[in-house]
């Protein structure tokens, strides 16, 4: 469903080969997950629903919890975190896995990228509209500060995307970094306010809102979403700053060592 609302989209734009190309190549990456399987793409909202009815069912009911609906709660933390530990992860190894289209296709190097990210965006998405849904049975205080939510999304996406560009440089010099990376991921699971109130985490430890970006994304998610109010704008701020500041890194050390990599892909 999502692969074809965003492929609907992009068929409305003017004629790009190389818009094409990045759609083609993501919805490979996201297809095949599923491919060979029975129900096929079905899967991508059976698994998020399965997951979000296991975590309201475990944390809703079974711990007592002072948070209003700490299923939600902690699922809309998961969201923005797995979409940053997919894309990541799939971006250390993404000049690798797609050498063959560089050599034959001639494709560029950051369509690799962009492709990578959207691939993952598409299950982020596909996650996103179960949670929606799912959302729709509870009393949340909807707002129209929930219009603000696509603000911390994108946010996500840059931060996503210049943290593939940085760590896939890494992997040119450093084939373990991929074990690096996942150590690294293990440890900053722990500094988001995922499953724990923001307050137990930033009152105890402020400096890690300030070192840590996701954290203030899922904030500030969340403050929409389920507070019904708009996002702290200097929290804001900072975090896109942050990201930014990423994607600037990532861009420079990609364009002065992808020649590198290109030989030795």
């Amino acid at each position: 469903m999502i692969g074809g609302l965003t492929g609907k989209i992009i068929s409305l734009l003017p004629e790009n080969n190389q818009l094409e190309r990045i759609w083609i190549i993501a919805k490979t990456d996201y297809k095949i997950k599923y491919y060979d399987t029975f129900l096929g793409m079905i899967w991508a909202m059976i698994m998020p629903l399965v997951r979000l009815l296991i975590y309201w069912l475990v944390f809703s009911n079974i711990f007592d919890k002072k948070i209003d609906n700490y299923g939600l709660y902690i699922y809309s933390g998961l969201l923005l975190w797995m979409f940053f530990q997919q894309g990541t992860k799939k971006g250390i190894t993404a000049l690798r896995s797609k050498r063959y289209l560089m050599m034959n296709i001639k494709v560029r190097k950051l369509d690799i990228f962009i492709s990578s990210l959207l691939a993952s965006f598409l299950a982020f998405l596909s996650n996103f509209v179960v949670y929606l849904l799912f959302c729709m049975f509870f009393d949340l205080p909807w707002s129209w500060n929930v219009l603000y939510m696509p603000i911390m999304i994108l946010n996500v996406c840059i931060l996503v995307f210049g943290v593939m560009l940085i760590l896939s440089t890494l992997h040119i010099f450093m084939r373990d970094i991929s074990q690096i990376w996942d150590m690294v991921l293990l440890a900053w699971f722990w500094i988001n306010p995922i499953f724990f109130a923001k307050a137990i985490i930033f009152e105890t430890f402020p400096f890690l809102l300030y070192v840590n970006p996701l954290a203030g994304i899922i904030i500030n998610f969340r403050s929409t979403i389920m507070d019904g109010k708009p996002p702290d704008w200097y929290i804001v701020a900072y975090d896109y700053a942050y990201a930014f500041v990423l994607l600037g890194i990532g861009l420079m050390l990609i364009n002065k060592f992808y020649h590198k990599a290109a030989e030795k892909l």
